[in-house]
């Protein structure tokens, strides 16, 4: 039997990227700053939106937020992607084993678990 094999392509751990997030963004700001900027602003408003950015940020490498005042480490949970603040120095390679780890774990979860089912279905 092969190994559960992780819901994303983990392969971009290889190269991992602390994004450094500005107090304020540029005129023409770099699109992935950007977008970091966004999911850091989504996630301290609670919005669900949150979730799908962090993702997105994550499928691209991104381990940590680094903003003025905080560093938030990416994380992937069974049900979507919260950022987490951390209160150290994030080291990339770190974070990315961590992230790897976690997603083979939450892989093998996926795998093991019973099918969900709906209250109208039995």
């Amino acid at each position: 039997m092969t190994a559960p094999v992780p819901a994303w392509d983990v392969s971009v751990l290889g190269r991992p990227v602390v994004l450094l997030i500005p107090v304020q963004l540029d005129e023409d700001p770099d699109p992935l700053v950007a977008l970091g900027a966004w999911a850091v602003e989504r996630h301290l408003a609670r919005a669900g939106s949150a979730s799908r950015v962090i993702g997105w940020l994550a499928h691209h490498g991104v381990v940590a937020l680094r903003t003025f005042g905080a560093v938030y480490e990416i994380r992937e949970l069974s049900d979507g992607w919260v950022l987490v603040q951390s209160s150290a120095e994030p080291e990339p390679t770190e974070l990315a084993a961590a992230a790897w780890i976690r997603a083979h774990r939450l892989a093998h979860d996926r795998a093991v678990a019973p099918p969900r089912t709906t209250p109208d279905r039995r």
